[in-house]
């Protein structure tokens, strides 16, 4: 009898160590989209729509005035510009839940102005425009879209001002998003 009950003990313990065993998958799926998650927060991921890809012809301040954006292997870039040399403002707001990294500012001058927020979450800009090119560039990591929304003079930038792409693609609106699949 004594024999049947250690036997039975010792059943009750493999259960139970079983149990723990079971149970420790689950604590190690939590773990593993732990690291997924930090990877995510720390590897570039720049790849866009194709029809995102590659620098609008028209980009030249000789031609008429918008905003320019394209994506190529170093990431993202913007750019605005308009025909005279009389002064016109351009400014616009970029969101996505991802993070922006390595935002750099191209040919501005005393005026104008560009802002990363703390989470990395935003890029907001002001470029006083003088007939010359204006820009940003910058990458994304783990972004799944990204919002943008402009404006010349203090009224929001007419779609078809906004040229996306090689193709020269506008969006149907502006504010637009722009998403990776």
């Amino acid at each position: 009898m004594r024999g049947k009950r250690i036997a039975a003990l010792g059943t009750i313990g493999m259960v139970l160590g079983a149990g723990s065993l079971l149970a420790a998958p689950t604590g190690a799926s939590a773990s593993v989209i732990r690291p997924r998650s930090a990877r995510c927060a720390s590897a570039v991921d720049d790849t866009w729509p194709a029809w995102t890809d590659g620098r609008p012809a028209n980009v030249d301040p000789k031609t008429a005035a918008g905003a320019y954006m394209w994506h190529d292997g170093t990431g993202w870039h913007l750019r605005v510009t308009h025909r005279t040399d009389a002064r016109r403002v351009f400014s616009g707001t970029l969101v996505t839940t991802g993070r922006f990294a390595g935002v750099s500012s191209v040919r501005l001058e005393g005026h104008d102005s560009r802002t990363v927020s703390a989470d990395h979450h935003t890029i907001t800009f002001r470029f006083e425009n003088h007939g010359a090119i204006d820009g940003l560039n910058f990458r994304t990591h783990c972004a799944p879209s990204i919002s943008f929304s402009f404006t010349s003079d203090g009224n929001v930038l007419a779609a078809s001002k906004v040229t996306i792409g090689r193709a020269g693609t506008n969006p149907a609106t502006d504010p637009f998003t722009v998403s990776r699949g």
